[in-house]
């Protein structure tokens, strides 16, 4: 990202029923977080993701969002956001899920949901902090178990182990 800022966020066309965000980037112009920022475009876009829900589905569920940007040791750029499966009881649908570019304004490539709730469950909106080429996925989860409430959970990976993740929910 050399060193410019950029913030990444859900932006919708017009819908009729249910909001259908993609993910779009924006750049500040003074390279600093005070902006002023220039709108980049749309880098994501539902049909990108096989493994979120259609538009056209009768049952889609909702759109991507929770998006975050890092950049990679080696200058790659990966994207952390929540998407939708496209199978599945509503409520069982939201995943965390990974997406790498070479350049911040893709195309992206995504390695699919990293998390498993392990039964009937879901989680997303996770926040990403990298630190000695080790991986922290903090997000939110709610599993069966639980009663289906939202909890806080913890993943580890080894970057160069292609993100297989050790989970811990609370």
């Amino acid at each position: 990202m050399s060193g410019k800022r950029y913030i990444v966020y859900s932006g919708m066309p017009k819908f009729t029923r249910v909001p259908q965000p993609d993910i779009y980037l924006a750049r500040s112009m003074s390279d600093s977080w005070f902006g002023p920022w220039k709108r980049v475009g749309k880098i994501l876009d539902h049909p990108e993701l096989l493994h979120h829900n259609s538009r056209e589905d009768p049952d889609y569920e909702w759109g991507l969002e929770g998006a975050q940007l890092v950049e990679l040791p080696g200058g790659r750029v990966l994207l952390n956001a929540t998407c939708f499966l496209p199978q599945g009881p509503r409520g069982s649908r939201q995943r965390v899920f990974f997406a790498i570019a070479d350049n911040i304004k893709g195309p992206y490539v995504s390695v699919g949901p990293v998390l498993d709730p392990g039964g009937l469950g879901e989680n997303g909106h996770s926040t990403v902090i990298i630190h000695d080429r080790r991986l922290t996925l903090f997000y939110q989860g709610r599993v069966e178990a639980t009663n289906h409430r939202w909890r806080y959970g913890l993943a580890k990976y080894s970057i160069l182990s292609r993100f297989k993740a050790s989970e811990r929910l609370r």
